[in-house]
């Protein structure tokens, strides 16, 4: 009798070290190092366990499964001797199917989802008994790590590196839960692209750019400065890919406060800082920064002068557009009525595409929505009106202003689909 309640009494243990084991491995293996290191910053009891554990994550589920796997077999074999003792024989049936149920619900499936709801404080709490048996199966733990190199045990296959797009993912979460707002949401995204954007696509396009040559008096130029705005213009030599220097208004006023009327803006200008196109705006904002300048001239494959990029360039890419007292705030993006809208004709294609949830043609042959009607119409547009159907006649771009032969503004329109389109 006294034998029965000991056996009895040994299985429902091993019962409990299997539900403690299944549930610590769910709450130490959801804890990343980012969490442990948070968990320590605060102070927590058990955080330095945590932390030492999550430096091996290999170390730690080896610990585990060994624990594991050696409880479920005492389990089993004590429940099949004393199964044998009640029934004989077909005790070892008995035996099999109760273990299994009494594992499933109380070893695994349970535990498992209270750690799930409470893996910090669990994680915790259990965090220092595991290390002690690391340390104590250290032995086993080398043996299993030599005789299985193949299985692939490493800090590669235990825990992943986090990608960007599972911190767009927590991001998300997180607007969602309320714990960040639509303002945050979109810096953290601007940050999260910040490295991969190019300077060619924040860059002002060479036909927006404001020139002056280097004949010009100091007269002129302050009066060029005067209506633009700019505290700042490229200067060029000859022809307009021939960018020779920058000029700042300060230098302008300075020499014409000394005295040096006769003087050129050649000799007050100071070289440019010239960049490729396909460079990263990250690595560009700390040129930007050593060299102690606010521009960049931006050149193409072939040396010839694309476009320009400013510090203020680069931070809009973070903070939003900055506006001052000489920027016209008009939105990129006009509804005028149901379906028509009036776009900037510099907007990417794809930022149209995700504003206006439509689904314009893209291509390497054109980046905007102006470069889109020229690739349509096959030419330039002479006038205002032209238009170009897309989509089968679904959106209709229609040039609305051009100053020269560059497109300023386009309409687009939506037509709603036909009852016998809408299947």
């Amino acid at each position: 009798m006294i034998q029965d309640a000991v056996e009895i009494l040994l299985f429902v243990i091993c019962i409990l070290l299997s539900a403690f084991f299944s549930s610590s491995e769910v709450a130490l293996i959801s804890i990343t190092r980012a969490k442990a290191r948070t968990l320590v910053n605060e102070g927590r009891p058990g955080s330095q366990a945590v932390a030492a554990l999550k430096e091996s994550p290999e170390h730690l589920l080896i610990t585990i499964l060994i624990g594991n796997t050696f409880v479920n077999i005492a389990a089993a074999s004590i429940a099949t001797a004393f199964a044998i003792q009640m029934f004989g024989d077909i005790g070892v049936g008995i035996a099999t199917g109760f273990v299994v149920i009494i594992l499933l619900v109380f070893g695994e499936i349970g535990p498992k989802i209270y750690a799930a709801r409470a893996s910090d404080s669990f994680a915790l709490t259990v965090a220092p008994v595991i290390l002690f048996l690391s340390r104590i199966c250290s032995p086993l733990i080398w043996l299993v790590e030599r005789v299985s190199p193949k299985l692939g045990i490493g800090k590669d296959t235990i825990e992943s590196f986090v990608t960007e797009e599972e911190i767009k993912e927590w991001i998300d979460v997180g607007k969602e839960d309320g714990t960040i707002e639509q303002g945050e949401q979109d810096m953290l995204y601007s940050v999260l692209e910040f490295a991969d954007t190019t300077a060619r696509e924040i860059m002002t396009p060479r036909v927006d750019v404001i020139l002056m040559e280097d004949t010009v008096s100091f007269e002129e130029a302050i009066r060029i400065f005067k209506e633009t705005g700019f505290s700042r213009i490229p200067v060029y030599h000859d022809q307009i890919d021939n960018i020779t220097g920058i000029l700042n208004v300060k230098d302008v006023f300075s020499a014409m406060v000394s005295h040096r009327k006769e003087s050129t803006i050649k000799e007050v200008m100071y070289d440019p800082m010239v960049i490729p196109e396909t460079k990263k705006i990250d690595d560009l904002l700390k040129e930007l920064q050593v060299n102690r300048v606010q521009i960049a001239i931006v050149l193409d494959e072939y040396s010839s002068f694309v476009g320009i990029v400013t510090v203020e360039d680069i931070l809009e890419e973070l903070v939003g557009d900055i506006m001052d007292e000489y920027d016209k705030e008009e939105p990129e993006v006009q509804n005028i009525s149901e379906g028509v809208f009036v776009v900037d004709a510099q907007m990417w294609v794809e930022d149209i595409n995700e504003r206006m949830e439509i689904d314009l043609p893209v291509d390497e042959s054109y980046e905007t929505i102006g470069g889109l009607i020229i690739d349509r119409l096959g030419h330039i547009p002479l006038h205002p009106g032209e238009k170009a159907e897309i989509n089968e006649g679904r959106i209709t771009l229609v040039v609305m202003q051009m100053h020269g032969r560059r497109i300023v503004k386009v309409k687009v329109i939506i037509h709603p689909l036909a009852a016998n389109d809408n299947r």
